[in-house]
């Protein structure tokens, strides 16, 4: 993939804004962070998978991540691919039958699968361009980064 970059999740934070919102930052290895805007059911699943906490029920990202895995579809990749009037774009990429699919979807749900899947989390060089922060200018725009950025 030669115009994307490999992050990872850095967290899920409040936005600083008189309204916050939750954010999932997503992080490169050149010191920039891609904050994107998500909603409060994406965020918890998203921080749940991360801090590796079991829910007593599937949350809908366990269930397809498990309905996967049970019919043999293997996450292969995710990639945030494009950045249009504030939305950012994502796909799914699944390997059934030895065939590559790829599949549109918002990207909290695929990042919340990629983290249940252990699948790689690509961004396209152009939207890191565009839409990441770099990494001493990170904490002026979020709450609870402190001792992290």
């Amino acid at each position: 993939m030669s115009n994307f970059t490999q992050v990872k999740v850095t967290g899920v934070f409040m936005s600083g804004s008189a309204t916050p919102q939750p954010v999932v930052l997503l992080e490169d290895g050149k010191k920039r962070f891609l904050p994107i805007f998500i909603g409060v059911a994406e965020a918890f699943s998203i921080q749940a998978a991360l801090s590796k906490k079991i829910s007593p029920r599937p949350l809908t990202h366990d269930l397809v991540a498990t309905v996967l895995d049970e019919i043999g579809v293997k996450v292969k990749q995710i990639t945030i691919d494009q950045l249009k009037d504030e939305i950012f774009f994502a796909r799914l990429t699944i390997e059934t039958n030895g065939k590559h699919k790829e599949i549109d979807a918002r990207p909290s749900d695929c990042i919340a699968i990629a983290l249940r899947t252990s699948a790689p989390i690509f961004v396209a060089e152009d939207v890191m361009k565009v839409a990441s922060i770099a990494k001493n200018l990170i904490k002026d725009q979020f709450e609870q980064l402190n001792g992290y950025a």
